[in-house]
């Protein structure tokens, strides 16, 4: 007694009586009503009709109607329309179904599955308190009443009226939806966008390192941290000899790839955590945090060996290259500012460059 349509609203009947079960397949699983003078059975007029002068003819079904004759059937016709994408917009309940569960077990079990299913609660008797199952079948806004007896007209209007409050919620519901998703998608793009300007105004276009303004943040950073630990740390400034000369002999391309190739051989001589930023041209900064004048005298080196002892294969061409570098680390007793230890460094990288260069001081 069931029809499958996808496209129309489904409503579920439960009600132990089969005769009561047709008269509801006349009243809702029709097109339209149409008056007559064709006399009724008692049963259709006492049980469910107010109206005896009413029948209904059949036609094209309006509602996707299931029929149940208990209470668990009920239920789990529910469930396998859950399970389908298909829900029940509205149940009839019958409030007593013997010999099995009543109407408002039946409530409560379909209201667990699916909860915006509209449920009418259908009784003949008057003892029932359409509170009390208000507090069993929440939430109250989607649980009517309809006693018997009752006017065929009067049936389809609460079908009608329910079905398309239950269309415009779950369209509401779906526009929603789709805003909160096209916003969740919007916030990521921005938020990726947002991290790629961030990372781009932290980091060296060119060689992927941090910029003069991340890594002298970073600087910074561990000069206020060694101020409670008193541990040492150490800078690098280096810079490229005769880089002028790349750029003069072979062009701009190859010194950006001379800079690009330069980035990633320091960053192999170093620790995870220390940070190797680009200052601008062909200067570079390292900080060594944890590391004495001995100990940044030895990156210095392995970075000074990592540029001079293998050629750069650049378009096919071979380039060597050297790099004079210049170390300043932070007294045993005292901190140095930032400004003192990079103009210490700086000090020391120009004597490398004015005694020969391809070589380390330190201050």
């Amino acid at each position: 007694m069931a029809n499958k349509d996808p496209k129309r609203i489904k409503i579920l009947v439960a009600d132990d009586e089969e005769m009561i079960l047709e008269l509801y397949d006349h009243v809702l699983g029709q097109y339209h009503v149409t008056r007559t003078s064709e006399p009724e059975t008692d049963v259709f007029r006492n049980e469910l009709l107010s109206n005896g002068n009413t029948i209904i003819k059949p036609d094209k079904p309006v509602y996707d109607l299931t029929l149940c004759r208990q209470g668990e059937e009920a239920v789990k016709a529910v469930s396998v329309a859950e399970s389908e994408g298909h829900p029940f917009a509205i149940a009839f309940l019958d409030i007593r179904m013997p010999p099995g569960p009543d109407g408002i077990w039946t409530a409560e079990n379909i209201r667990a599955i699916c909860a915006d299913t509209q449920i009418v609660i259908v009784t003949g008797y008057s003892d029932i308190d359409p509170a009390e199952i208000g507090r069993r079948v929440p939430p109250a806004d989607r649980l009517l009443y309809i006693q018997k007896p009752f006017h065929p007209f009067e049936m389809r209007q609460f079908a009608s009226t329910m079905a398309a409050r239950w269309e415009a919620e779950r369209k509401t519901l779906a526009l929603n939806r789709e805003l909160e998703l096209k916003v969740k998608e919007r916030t990521i793009e921005l938020q990726k966008a947002y991290e790629e300007l961030e990372y781009q105004a932290m980091h060296d276009s060119l060689t992927g390192l941090p910029n003069r303004t991340a890594v002298l943040k970073d600087f910074e950073r561990e000069l206020s941290r060694i101020q409670r630990t008193k541990e040492p740390l150490s800078i690098i400034m280096a810079d490229l000899d005769y880089f002028k000369r790349i750029n003069d002999t072979f062009g701009h391309q190859t010194g950006d790839d001379v800079l690009v190739e330069t980035a990633k051989r320091m960053l192999v001589c170093v620790r995870p955590y220390d940070t190797v930023g680009r200052l601008g041209g062909e200067e570079f900064l390292i900080v060594l945090p944890g590391c004495d004048t001995a100990s940044g005298i030895n990156v210095a080196k392995r970075i000074c060996a990592s540029i001079r002892d293998k050629d750069m294969e650049i378009d096919n061409k071979k380039i060597s290259i050297t790099i004079s570098l210049g170390v300043s680390t932070t007294a045993p007793n005292k901190t140095l500012d930032q400004d003192s230890m990079i103009s210490t460094a700086d000090k020391a990288l120009y004597r490398a460059k004015r005694e020969g260069r391809n070589t380390i001081r330190a201050a």
